[in-house]
């Protein structure tokens, strides 16, 4: 069993970092990004020159986005990142009881993708200390 954490994994972490300490979760738009990666054990250290990101294009919603001139420009990097804040629901610490809702609270979300796969880590707005991650589907 490889206990390794995926390169798509390490970058989403590494770069969702770097988000909270810039940018606030209000944006309304989707972000996409491109990442050249310099030094992938960097990324397990946080070092900020481990990667080269590079802001590649913004768009209302995730078609706007695929038909923004510059989308295509995905292919000359190692990995991509969509970024957006939206409203999701919080991971509830104990199974919800019938006829209960989930809260949703404001979340950024960052999913990020290169050959191997993806990877998403989502911070929520109302406890910014919990970061959740999963895989992308």
């Amino acid at each position: 069993m490889n206990t390794t954490a995926s390169l798509p994994f390490r970058l989403a972490r590494w770069f969702e970092a770097r988000l909270h300490q810039t940018i606030d979760f209000n944006h309304s738009s989707l972000r996409l990004y491109g990442f050249e990666v310099v030094d992938p054990e960097g990324f397990d250290h946080d070092h900020p020159g481990a990667a080269r990101v590079t802001f590649i294009a913004e768009g209302a919603d995730i078609d706007a986005l695929a038909r923004h001139p510059d989308a295509p420009r995905v292919r000359d990097f190692d990995a991509i990142a969509i970024v957006s804040a939206e409203w999701r629901i919080v991971p509830p610490p104990d199974p919800r009881r019938p006829r209960q809702y989930p809260v949703r609270r404001k979340a950024r979300v960052v999913e990020v993708r290169d050959n191997s796969g993806g990877a998403v880590v989502m911070r929520f707005e109302h406890e910014p200390n919990h970061v959740v991650f999963t895989s992308a589907a």
